[in-house]
């Protein structure tokens, strides 16, 4: 009995200690609060606003340029754990060779969709799903529907014969699909949601299954095209096959010589200009800020024309603006780039190389960058 007295007695005892320590924590939080800073006037903080010649409602924020800032405590330019980075693309042993896997009366084609960012990672996974379902890969089409209208074809961006020839141990791949080879039996176009790829890889597998050819023999499509290709498979791939990823997109995927000796070119004169330089994707184009559902104060003129370019993609869902950029959905205007490459160390000497296609409200949207990076350029200057 006196045992269980003196358990029910020793939490009472905890209590002044408590108290004690809890008491000396409250003072030592209003000592500090008499030594820090004042809040900062939040008056520039405010929604990103396009700059549009007709008149709306929303008052213009006044243009403002970070003149100091970007202190040097490191070197932005190096890391130390550089050398400890090695590449690990390489097939494992035991990842079967593509003479001994791939069905001869198995092809695959895909055409890719999206601007060519999206068309290398359709490509990347198209090499993947031949790999999964041991078929022979056509050489993909480019998208040349899309927004940019761009013409090219796949030989003329990247290296087709290196293509082939570097992937001949994964996958077999084809220039194009002979009529004595086959004939697409089926087209699928790829619907817009989650793992849409992976779903449509399955039915794929399973036309090409056994089961399926003996049952299905006379409807067995010989070649299957995919259309629309450009939603990724999912990551919870194999090892090997997200190996096979990452060669083909580092190692397969190479430009033609032009566009090489082009970018050389390039290379080149920015160095001359500094040895270090950042080469920057706004992402700042009418097409991503449509596509984002991003809203950025333009008014009744930014709305409408946004839209109207929403409207080519007919399975695209309606986006609250707000909640997008709470959640960091939104491309980020220059001007916001310019404040987080000074936040990040950066100062107005660095030298910024503009890579960007048409970005929504030209040079007015331009300013605020060019103005706190007058170093800045872009790709039809400097390669004029």
């Amino acid at each position: 009995m006196a045992l269980l007295r003196r358990r029910h007695h020793y939490p009472l005892r905890l209590i002044p200690a408590i108290s004690v320590v809890s008491a000396a924590i409250l003072l030592l939080f209003v000592f500090l609060s008499f030594l820090a800073p004042s809040p900062v006037d939040n008056d520039h903080i405010h929604r990103p606003r396009i700059s549009n010649d007709v008149g709306d409602d929303e008052a213009a924020p006044k243009l403002r340029v970070l003149n100091s800032g970007g202190v040097h405590l490191r070197d932005l330019w190096s890391t130390k754990n550089a050398g400890v980075y090695y590449g690990c693309s390489n097939a494992s042993i035991k990842f079967a060779k593509a003479a001994a896997i791939t069905q001869p009366n198995r092809y695959l084609a895909i055409a890719t969709s999206g601007g060519l960012n999206q068309q290398r990672t359709g490509i990347t996974d198209a090499v993947v799903a031949a790999r999964i379902l041991n078929a022979t890969l056509v050489v993909p089409k480019l998208d040349q529907k899309s927004f940019w209208k761009d013409a090219s074809n796949f030989s003329e961006i990247f290296d087709v014969d290196w293509f082939i020839s570097y992937l001949e141990k994964d996958v077999k791949v084809i220039k194009e699909l002979h009529e004595d080879e086959g004939r697409y039996g089926i087209h699928i176009q790829c619907a817009f949601q989650e793992n849409a790829m992976s779903n449509v890889i399955l039915i794929v597998y399973y036309l090409y299954s056994e089961r399926s050819i003996n049952k299905w023999s006379p409807f067995v499509p010989q070649a299957v095209q995919l259309t629309k290709f450009d939603y990724r498979l999912s990551n919870r791939l194999g090892t090997d096959l997200q190996k096979l990823r990452c060669r083909v997109n580092y190692h397969a995927l190479k430009f033609t010589q032009p566009i090489l000796e082009m970018g050389a070119k390039l290379v080149r004169r920015m160095r001359a200009r500094s040895k270090h330089y950042i080469a920057l994707h706004l992402r700042f184009e009418p097409d991503m800020l449509a596509f984002s559902g991003c809203y950025y104060g333009g008014g009744d003129k930014e709305r409408k024309e946004l839209a109207k370019i929403r409207r080519r993609w007919k399975t695209l869902h309606n986006h609250n603006p707000e909640r997008e950029r709470r959640q960091g959905r939104c491309p980020l205007t220059p001007e916001e780039v310019g404040l987080l490459l000074r936040a990040l160390g950066y100062d107005r000497e660095t030298h910024i190389y503009v890579a960007s296609g048409e970005v929504y409200g030209g040079e007015a949207t331009l300013a605020p960058l060019k103005a706190s990076s007058p170093t800045s350029t872009q790709k039809d200057t400097l390669a004029g």
